[in-house]
Parts: structure tokens; sequence; C-alpha cells
């Protein structure tokens, strides 16, 4: 009989004294690849189909514990595909991959080495903190905010552990969600959970004065913005510091623009079809493409700021499918623009070509859970890639070789 008869009236243990040692080979192979299939299937959660493919290939318990690497079937087919590549003649296309891949194994600069543990900052929080962030405001080089659920902000010094407070609890009327410092000036901007947004000007010349002072007159807390629908998601400057985008569930993405007076004025507000995740700016190249991530949505949309208009879209789906098996809830760019981080509730994070549908890497060891919230950054010249995980540790792999190199642990709590 054809093999897909034998393997399905077999349960993948064919008796037949007849079948040859080829025979047999065939079937070891067909079995792994419908494992893969399962395997993959329940990763990205086809569940339906996963248990379809389960009933009717009489997959037995111990077929479904893989002790394959997650990824296992899309690392597969990567491999396939530039083995295709190699095989073909070449062209435009070809060459942009080639350059991707040797830009990602071989970073400029040459690699750097994975991130260890070291400062323990000790800063004043007396509440659960929700975000931080490194400063990029002119002279507070080293300089890390944090903010808590009571509304409190610290800046601390990296190298020294030394921490001062920017916001006293009860100055705003809820929790804060999302912060941004401004590259261009010392201003650092703020959502929160109830809508609102607010700018926080710091009037000192330096990080060292404003450790230093004492009198609390050097911060100025202005909130010149229309209250978001629902709580604030994202909050970012540009890398240039004139613009600043905000998104919130309530379905809008806004983009501010500093006027002569330095005020935020409203330049653009567009509406999507689901509740946004996140915006990103791009890095260098592309700056002033502003990313976005919806809810329950398998494209990445993209604003052209120059314009103030939406631009492209691409779809996440390595098949170029509409199926939504993940909500990205985290994007990051590279400082250079060439790439982007999308990272998922399914303990995967995808690394995009920018503005592309290219998946340039996939990696997976950090995991997620139903209300947990992942993080992926890279470090400056795309060596490594830095993911949280769900059991308190932050989980780091080598770009080049997608293999986990450094796990981070420390927090005692959910990061």
């Amino acid at each position: 009989p054809p093999y897909s008869q034998t393997v399905r009236s077999e349960t993948f243990a064919p008796n037949h004294t007849s079948m040859n040692c080829d025979t047999t080979k065939h079937v070891d192979v067909l079995k792994g690849a419908v494992q893969a299939v399962w395997q993959f299937l329940d990763e990205e959660g086809f569940v339906a189909a996963r248990d379809a493919l389960g009933k009717e290939a009489r997959l037995k318990s111990e077929d479904t514990k893989s002790k394959r690497k997650n990824g296992y079937l899309l690392s597969a087919l990567q491999c396939y595909e530039e083995f295709l590549l190699s095989k073909t003649k070449s062209n435009e296309e070809v060459k942009k991959d080639r350059k991707l891949e040797e830009d990602l194994v071989n970073p400029k600069g040459g690699p750097t080495k994975p991130a260890t543990e070291s400062l323990i900052a000790g800063t004043k929080h007396e509440a659960n903190v929700i975000d931080v962030r490194f400063c990029r405001m002119p002279g507070f080089t080293d300089a890390v905010a944090s903010a808590d659920v009571r509304g409190s902000v610290y800046i601390t010094n990296s190298t020294t552990g030394k921490s001062r407070c920017l916001i006293k609890p009860g100055v705003l009327k809820a929790p804060i969600l999302t912060m941004d410092s401004s590259p261009k000036h010392k201003k650092i901007a703020i959502g929160c959970m109830n809508g609102d947004q607010c700018i926080v000007n710091i009037k000192s010349k330096n990080f060292n004065e404003f450790l230093s002072s004492k009198d609390g007159k050097e911060v100025e807390v202005s909130h010149e913005f229309e209250k978001h629908g629902k709580y604030v998601n994202r909050i970012r400057w540009s890398s240039d510091g004139t613009l600043l985008a905000t998104c919130s569930y309530d379905k809008e993405v806004r983009i501010y623009s500093l006027s002569s007076n330095m005020k935020p004025e409203l330049a653009g507000r567009f509406l999507f079809r689901r509740g946004v995740e996140c915006v990103e700016w791009g890095g260098a190249k592309c700056s002033l493409t502003l990313f976005v991530s919806l809810q329950g949505d398998n494209y990445i949309h993209t604003i052209d700021a120059t314009k103030m208009k939406k631009g492209s879209k691409f779809n996440m789906n390595s098949f170029g499918d509409d199926h939504v098996s993940f909500t990205v809830l985290d994007l990051n760019c590279s400082l250079d623009g060439n790439y982007l981080l999308a990272c998922t509730d399914k303990d995967r994070v995808i690394m995009f070509a920018s503005n592309s549908e290219k998946q340039a890497r996939n990696f997976f060891g950090a995991d997620s859970g139903q209300y947990f919230n992942p993080r992926a950054v890279m470090d400056y010249n795309n060596t490594h890639v830095y993911g949280t995980s769900i059991n308190n540790t932050i989980v780091g792999w080598d770009v080049g070789s997608q293999r986990i190199v450094s796990t981070l642990s420390g927090h005692k709590k959910m990061i």
C-alpha cells in the first residue's frame, strides 16, 4: 500500500515482514516530519489543526513530547530556503538576503560580549516598578529613569547607584505605565493608566546638578495633552526629539510636534481597527517612520511622519496568510534602523529586516504567560538580543547563531 496508508493504519509501527529497510527508514522520516508539524502547530497556537493532525496520524502521548528545540520546523525551513537560494542564479533579492545574513553573522566593529549582572541600583521605590528607561537627555549620561504604580519617578546613576526622586507620589492621578526621555531636551514624557499624558521639564543643567539639588524647584510637570480614551500603552520620542508618539487601547495613535515655545501640538491622529499595543520609531535611516502593532493582528503597520499619513503594512506570517496566532506586545528597532524586534505573547521573538516582511531571525527560549508582558532589546551593534522571561530572568541570544548564550537572574519577581 502507499506509505501514507501504511502509516495511518499502523500508527507509525508497521509490522509487515515484507517491508524492506528503505521503507522502514521512510516511515521513520515521515514520523519525524509529522511530529515536527505537530510541534509547529502547537507552538503557533493552531489548536484545532494540531488536534486534527494528532487524531488522524494516531499520535501517542510520547510522540508529542519532542526533544527538539523550539522553532525546529521554522529553522529547518530556513535552512532549506538558504539551500534553494544557493542553487538559484544571482539576483537582487538573493544579494540582499546574503548581505543581511553577512551583517548578522559579522556585526560592525566585531561581536560584543554577552551582558553580565553587575550593579544593583538601590532606588527608594515603595511600590512595584512598572517601567524603566535609560535617559537620552543631554547632560544626563548614565541616568536611568524608573516609575512605579504609585506614580513616583526616580532617576538613578547606573554607575554609582545614587538616586533621586523626580516625581513624588500623588502628583499624578494614576499609575505610570510608560515613559521616555527626549534626546534633544531635558524632558521626560509620561503616560498613565487613566489615559493622562504629561511632560516633565527638568531645569537642572546636568545630571550631577540634579542629583545634588534638594529644593525641588528644578522640576516642572506640564499637562498639555488631550486625554486618551483608555490607558496609555506607549509614549515615545523620535530619535531627533522633534516628535512624540502616544498610543492606547482606544485604537488611536497620536503624534505631537514641539512648537517654538516648546509646547506639544497635535500633528496627526490615526485610528486603527483594534486597540494599539505598541509604537516604536525607526532607527537611523528610517527615524521618521513609526511602527505600530495592534491587538490580535498579524500585521506591523507604519505611519510616515514626514507626510503624516499611514504607510505600508507588513504581514508577520511566514506564509503570507492572515491567521492570527500571536500578538506583538513590544517593538524595538535597532540603532542603525536595519532591524525591528517583535516580541510576541507566544514564547517567540521575531527579528524582521526593517520595513519588510523578511524574518531575519527567530528567537525561542524566553517563556511568556497569559498575563506576562514580555520585552526585548538589541545591543548597539546587533550582536545580541535580550528578552524577558516569565521565570524572572532575562534570556540573551547570539544573533548570528540564534543560540542562548546568557541567562541573567537577580530579580525575585516578574520583570
